[in-house]
């Protein structure tokens, strides 16, 4: 395997999770000690915004860390029972 380029994938934007009917993301404090986490309406963000650098500028309410996790909320749209 010496020798092969490593893949890149585009960066996963609001658009594509939007796409998917994803509307929310999570939001877990980048502390090790705080452990704070939330889930985030992004309907004001732009479609074209990336997901993950999103985590670098956000401040915990909590602790006030500076930095978090940042992921889609998939959680209403996976395991629903189709009646």
């Amino acid at each position: 395997m010496a020798g092969q380029k490593p893949q890149t994938f585009e960066p996963v934007t609001l658009g594509h999770i939007r796409s998917h009917g994803c509307r929310d993301l999570l939001v877990y404090c980048g502390s090790i000690k705080c452990n704070h986490s939330i889930t985030m309406n992004a309907d004001h963000l732009a479609d074209d915004t990336p997901i993950r650098p999103l985590g670098l500028r956000m401040v915990c309410t909590r602790c006030g860390h500076v930095g978090a996790d940042v992921r889609p909320d998939w959680g209403p749209h996976v395991n629903r029972r189709h009646l």
